[in-house]
């Protein structure tokens, strides 16, 4: 993982947040398990269909990396 993904992941992992999977790259990102209340509070509902099937994602960027939920 980058610095950038080591911050955030320890940032993240101070407030209570379970880290699931990550991916490093031009746009990183991170799934997580128990979001802290800064984070639901900055983070915007996203609504998806792929095949017919509606999936309902939270989405928080947090120091430039994408945090899904």
């Amino acid at each position: 993982m980058s610095e950038q993904m080591n911050r955030v992941a320890y940032a993240l992992r101070r407030e209570g947040v379970q880290i699931v999977a990550s991916k490093d790259g031009r746009f990183p990102r991170m799934v997580i398990l128990n979001p802290s209340h800064r984070l639901m509070q900055k983070s915007v509902r996203m609504t998806t269909y792929n095949n017919g099937v509606r999936t309902v994602r939270n989405m928080a960027n947090e120091q430039g990396v994408t945090v899904y939920w």
